[in-house]
């Protein structure tokens, strides 16, 4: 697959090209090419379905305390079938891996998560 192909497949299946990708354009065509191919490559089905994937993401987003990547990524777990209670699982891992103080870094995100499933705030 040419990195064109890559580029559109990615623009189909997520709506966008990552900036990683985009960037690497600048670093010349042959650097492109293999970020491309191995964003394809992790992001492809496999063994595991993309919704765990994109969960994984999701923890690692907000264990990074990085909400715009963590809504991004909740988005796309949700778009290949996560439900709230398994983000909610997500959710209170990380709380448990960082510590209570994540309580009030992850607020925005369960106000996000009920938007997205149409429930109440908090």
């Amino acid at each position: 697959m040419n990195n064109s192909d890559i580029k559109k497949k990615m623009k189909d299946s997520i709506g966008y090209v990552p900036p990683g990708v985009m960037v690497a354009q600048q670093l010349g065509e042959d650097f492109q090419d293999i970020i491309g191919m191995y964003n394809d490559h992790i992001w492809s089905e496999g063994v595991m379905p993309l919704k765990y994937r994109y969960l994984i993401a999701l923890a690692t987003a907000i264990f990074d305390n990085n909400e715009a990547r963590a809504k991004l990524e909740m988005n796309k777990a949700i778009k290949y079938g996560a439900n709230r209670e398994e983000i909610i699982e997500v959710i209170k891992q990380q709380v448990w891996m960082k510590g209570a103080p994540t309580l009030v870094q992850v607020a925005p995100l369960i106000q996000f998560m009920n938007h997205k499933f149409n429930e109440s705030n908090i």
